[in-house]
């Protein structure tokens, strides 16, 4: 029962506190520190919640025991086995005295498992028969889903795992099963971190849905397996949680959908998806949610998780949060390839912390943390994932349908606020002026919803204290039916400030005709035409934040509408100035390529002409040597 009590109270305590947030040099000896670590019993109300349907099944008690080994002055008497492995005999062990232990080697021979067939203190393993010359298939199959986890992760190129000194009985790494209330296991380690072992448990009776075909016992075998065995993996590099811990678990719950795609036990973090009926960008108390496998969970007591909660930072380590921050290490993959996961714990090995080493790897990737967390709210507002359909909607901070608006606050590091701004039927003119936003840490992105139900992207380029960007053709009826604004902090410690008003003002025809690109839209015919577009981003970000450029655009709006009629009835011109459109296109997208090929034409027409002059040179030359 001591075993119970620890292990839940452990786990509840995950669920409102981080050892990250712990400073162990400032607590006291004499302060009940036990609290944490499982000596006060907790109550049956909280026993009860730990395993309702919002808190589910904790996911890994690894950094809890690694607080408790890195700290073990803290723990009282009766708590001090956790420090200990499952079967060691000069501590009070789990299996509990007299308790017949035993083993199955993998045919591979990576693995030795060590389990059960007594039931005495309930950790027995699933399916026993109290013969221990069979082995229960749930044995197997853990020793199977292990040795899959370790070829993948080795061929990712990770380094060999060390062996134990045969702590376990021999050099194969020892995995422990039995009854762990509350997480699917656990990674530890004897004297030092190159000696680690894993505890896993004895039926995942009590775990959530995923998608495994044999079910979801054997998904959660298979995904425990990826997911401790890559802890064991980092505990080469640091296990230093404090600077740490949150990418520890993010990129062990990476490492399982990489290691057992089939399973997708990381959706249960990510947020259960939901009918938005008001269109808000929240779940509200009525609104139909469902389970992972698209069958309705209720309409009300839908858990907050990842996708809920843009507003935490992203190395958030609070016993759920870095579960979900799965999402993060699938972008960085997906974008830049697995390696870059890899690659971030040699960094880490280096001595440098996680969103340090993040950072100095993306930049070596020719692009940096600030693009590519900007990047990646954008991915999670379109849901622009492999499995994005089964995600929810990343959660607004608010959704206005009236103007003028304003919105601010303070906003936390590497964090975002998603403000969704509505049309109504008439063509309007939506003006967001930032204000006092020019800090390097601070970003805005707009995403507009076309009312075909494409995106359009924009960044804000925040260069100024005043900054104002206008949506044009803004309405149901015309070309945008929503604008989402994005403000993002990029910085890796300090919370930042912001302030956006955001007016809306009706479009008459002669206002529309001095905002639209008339004669690009009257060459391609679509004000959606990719590279009219092109034109109108140039235009936002590059004429009209200079006085020239602000000059000249009023000068062609002025001059534009007539000639964009007179096109209209001139097939010839038209064609040619699509010519020369394109070609202007062409160098905006890739000013380089324009300026190398610019540079070989004149080097080409240089040629030619010294060629002529000397052909012309020669001919002279002959007609003197003919004579009169």
């Amino acid at each position: 029962m001591k075993k119970i009590i620890f292990l839940i109270t452990i786990f509840l305590f995950f669920a409102t506190a981080s050892f990250a947030e712990i400073d162990y040099s400032k607590i006291s000896p004499n302060q009940n520190i036990n609290i944490i670590f499982g000596k006060k019993q907790p109550s049956k109300s909280q026993i009860k919640k730990s395993y309702s349907h919002d808190l589910i099944f904790y996911k890994s008690a690894t950094l809890a025991v690694i607080a408790a080994k890195t700290n073990p002055e803290y723990l009282s008497p009766e708590n001090r086995f956790i420090l200990r492995r499952p079967v060691d005999t000069n501590d009070p062990d789990y299996y509990g005295s007299g308790i017949t232990v035993l083993t199955y080697d993998t045919p591979e021979g990576h693995f030795k498992i060590h389990y059960t067939e007594d039931n005495t203190n309930g950790d027995a393993v699933y399916g026993y028969d109290g013969d221990p010359a069979t082995i229960p298939q749930f044995v197997i199959d853990v020793g199977a889903s292990f040795e899959l986890a370790w070829s993948h992760i080795l061929s990712l190129g990770f380094p060999p795992l060390p062996g134990d000194n045969n702590k376990g009985g021999d050099s194969r790494f020892d995995v422990y099963i039995l009854n762990l209330p509350g997480s699917y296991g656990y990674t530890s380690y004897d004297d030092s971190p190159l000696y680690t072992y894993i505890v896993i448990d004895n039926d995942f009776a009590t775990v959530p849905q995923n998608f495994d075909p044999e079910g979801k016992q054997k998904g959660a075998i298979k995904v425990t397996a990826a997911h401790e065995l890559f802890h064991a993996f980092q505990f080469q590099y640091s296990t230093n949680i404090s600077k740490n811990g949150w990418w520890m678990e993010t990129s062990s719950t990476w490492m399982e959908d990489e290691v057992f795609p089939e399973v997708k036990d990381y959706l249960n973090y990510i947020g259960l998806r939901y009918d938005d009926i008001n269109d808000n960008g929240k779940w509200d108390i009525g609104e139909t949610y469902y389970n992972i496998d698209g069958s309705i969970a209720g309409t009300t007591g839908r858990s907050s998780k990842w996708f809920d909660n843009p507003d935490m930072s992203l190395d958030t380590y609070n016993g759920s949060h870095e579960y979900g921050t799965v999402i993060w290490a699938k972008y960085l993959s997906g974008t830049y390839g697995n390696n870059v996961i890899k690659s971030v714990w040699n960094r880490i090995g280096s001595g440098s912390v996680a969103l340090t080493s993040i950072s100095d790897e993306l930049s070596s990737l020719q692009t940096n943390l600030e693009n590519a967390f900007g990047l990646f709210q954008v991915a999670n507002y379109k849901r622009d994932y492999m499995d994005g359909n089964y995600y929810p909607i990343i959660k607004h901070t608010a959704t206005y349908t009236s103007y003028p608006q304003t919105v601010n606050g303070t906003i936390n590091h590497l964090a975002s606020f998603y403000y969704a701004f509505k049309a109504d039927d008439s063509p309007s003119i939506l003006t967001f002026t930032f204000t006092n936003m020019n800090s390097a840490n601070i970003a805005s992105k707009l995403i507009l919803t076309t009312t075909t139900g494409d995106y359009e992207e924009e960044d804000i380029v925040l260069n100024s204290p005043s900054v104002a960007k206008q949506i044009t053709s803004f309405g149901t009826a015309s070309n945008y039916s929503k604008a989402v604004l994005i403000i993002i902090n990029t910085s890796l410690t300090d919370k930042e400030t912001f302030s956006v008003d955001v007016n809306k003002e009706t479009q008459s025809t002669s206002s529309d005709n001095q905002h639209g690109c008339f004669i690009a839209t009257a060459v391609y015919g679509s004000y959606f035409d990719p590279r009219v577009i092109v034109l109108r981003k140039f235009r936002d970000e590059h004429l009209l934040t200079n006085p020239l450029g602000r000059v000249f655009v009023s000068f062609y709006y002025n001059i534009s509408p007539s000639i964009a009629a007179f096109l209209e009835k001139h097939t010839i011109l038209k064609v040619t100035t699509m010519f020369f459109l394109t070609a202007l296109v062409y160098i905006i997208k890739y000013p380089q390529t324009a300026l190398l090929l610019l540079v070989l034409t004149l080097l080409s027409l240089y040629s030619i002409k010294k060629k002529r002059q000397k052909t012309r040179g020669v001919s002279s030359i002959v007609e003197n040597e003919k004579g009169p």
